[in-house]
């Protein structure tokens, strides 16, 4: 799947279309041994975003390479996603037009190209925090991130850009909410997949940081109105399931 994702990116990049993973295998990427042998598991599906006004482009370069449609769901979701299953049948494509709308809804094409491979590690750490129901995966897939990446001001191959969350977070309390939530959860999920107890207070202090940080940033108007209805009315979104 690395070698397939990398691939198809340089590929796309000849085309001139810049194409970035995310998901399982855009953190195994981003991740050292320590970390894989740690939190790794199976990646089924490659996961990627590419901006909107290429899509045209994007879907020809992708069939010529033997991919082949999800029609029906493209047909239906095509604006901002698309599904595509491999030469072979063994595995899904599954590609995001600029805007990743789950739980929350990410705009990941603003800030596409700030890296080579995979969205920037704040972009790629919020779209598993934003799960509403995270489960015990999403977590490790958050711990990977968080062994290697520390909390920064800016982007780079081993740093957090916490600046990034603390701005979007800020916008949007419902957002902030379902982030900090899932923080907190994935701190309390530490010992199950560590047992090290020096790795284990280096996570918990860089989600400590992270959460500090989230709780001090300034907050627009919209976030302060938002925050007086609080927990009374739902503030994510559930998702539609995507067979895979």
């Amino acid at each position: 799947m690395v070698i397939e994702g990398r691939r198809l990116i340089t590929q796309a990049a000849a085309h001139g279309i810049p194409l970035r993973l995310l998901g399982g295998v855009a953190i195994w990427l981003r991740a050292g041994d320590a970390a894989r042998g740690l939190f790794g598991r199976s990646y089924p599906d490659l996961d990627f975003v590419v901006h909107k006004k290429q899509s045209r482009a994007f879907r020809s370069f992708l069939e010529e390479s033997g991919y082949l449609p999800e029609r029906t769901f493209n047909a239906m979701h095509g604006a901002t996603r698309l599904l595509y299953h491999s030469p072979d049948g063994g595995f899904q494509v599954d590609v995001f037009l600029d805007i990743f709308k789950m739980c929350h809804v990410l705009d990941l094409g603003e800030r596409l190209e700030v890296e080579d491979l995979t969205v920037p590690v704040a972009e790629l750490i919020l779209t598993k925090l934003q799960i509403a129901e995270i489960n015990r995966k999403d977590v490790g897939d958050v711990l990977m991130l968080l062994y290697d990446h520390e909390p920064a001001d800016v982007d780079g191959a081993s740093r957090l850009n916490v600046a990034r969350l603390q701005t979007l977070c800020g916008a949007d309390w419902g957002l902030f909410t379902t982030i900090t939530d899932n923080l907190a959860k994935a701190r309390e999920l530490i010992s199950e997949f560590v047992s090290d107890e020096t790795v284990a207070n280096s996570l918990r202090q860089r989600i400590d940081e992270i959460q500090g940080r989230l709780e001090v940033a300034p907050k627009t108007a919209a976030w302060k109105m938002r925050a007086r209805i609080g927990r009374r009315k739902r503030w994510y979104e559930l998702p539609e399931h995507v067979t895979r």
